[in-house]
């Protein structure tokens, strides 16, 4: 009993998160009346190494790693040792830029829909997908580079992540997983701070052009049926 009680849960979130969804859901058809529905949002944390994804561009400075590192001692303390975490400058709170959303959404999605529709054009033979094709946005972050400097160079780091699930496969199947993280560029802080972040507007809009590409060349896969 305890267990249909648990499924009943289960099914319920799930028919709540399928709702939540529904307005970034975009159906893509093709002139040969191939289609599939794209929906773009945010990785959940299951699907991102247990990490939320940035909402805004998040910055982390040398003063966010003392932070960082008392907290991760005191769980190691109190998890006495037996399953600490390894620490990492990705996985700091640092600040988020409230003024800068995250742009895959409004810069990367309309890109990627004209890609699809021209795959789906040549390839989808007038097939219909049952599976929502999947793009979000997972990592958007400005970190620094040497903790030892008090100068020191910034990296910009932009992760998405595209996943479907096979047209043959079931509830249970795993996704079909791909995604993009161009290397990061370099620059120092307030080079990237300069004109509200115009340097960093700038050269996300390029990460994301080269992972439209990649999501290009991985629509074989992630389309295949």
């Amino acid at each position: 009993m305890n267990i249909l009680k648990g499924l009943g849960v289960t099914f319920s979130t799930l028919m709540l998160a399928a709702c939540a969804t529904t307005p970034n859901t975009d159906k893509i058809t093709a002139a040969n009346g191939s289609s599939v529905a794209l929906y773009t949002g945010f990785v959940s944390a299951e699907l991102n190494n247990n990490q939320y994804a940035d909402l805004h561009l998040r910055e982390v400075t040398p003063a966010h790693t003392g932070v960082g590192v008392g907290i991760n001692v005191l769980a190691s303390v109190l998890a006495r040792g037996i399953s600490a975490s390894t620490f990492s400058k990705d996985t700091l709170k640092g600040n988020n830029i409230d003024t800068l959303p995250e742009p895959t959404e409004a810069y990367l999605k309309p890109k990627a829909k004209l890609v699809i529709a021209d795959w789906l054009q040549k390839n989808g033979n007038g097939y219909q997908y049952k599976n929502d094709l999947n793009i979000v946005a997972a990592k958007w972050l400005l970190v620094y580079q040497d903790l030892s400097t008090e100068n020191s160079n910034y990296e910009l780091r932009y992760t998405v992540k595209f996943y479907k699930k096979p047209e043959d496969g079931n509830m249970f199947s795993s996704f079909i997983m791909a995604g993009c993280s161009p290397k990061p560029d370099v620059a120092k802080l307030a080079d990237w701070q300069e004109n509200g972040y115009a340097l960093v507007k700038k050269t996300t809009e390029k990460y994301m052009d080269s992972c439209v590409l990649e999501l290009q060349n991985q629509l074989p896969t992630l389309l295949k049926h």
